[in-house]
């Protein structure tokens, strides 16, 4: 039985190819990003307030 390869899928951050095979991080909108892209948006100083200073 012969797989059929995975659609070529662009992170919503970086636009390089997301691997579905080992890269199953979604943004908050459910769109294909990759892990690390989608931490260094949400700890970047220009996302907006952190979930701890909304808490404050």
């Amino acid at each position: 039985m012969k797989s059929r390869p995975f659609p070529e899928v662009p992170c919503v951050i970086c636009s390089k190819p997301v691997d579905l095979r080992a890269d199953l991080s979604a943004d908050e909108n459910g769109k294909a990003v990759h892990t690390e892209c989608y931490v260094k948006r949400i700890t970047s100083p220009q996302s907006g307030p952190s979930i701890a200073t909304m808490a404050d």
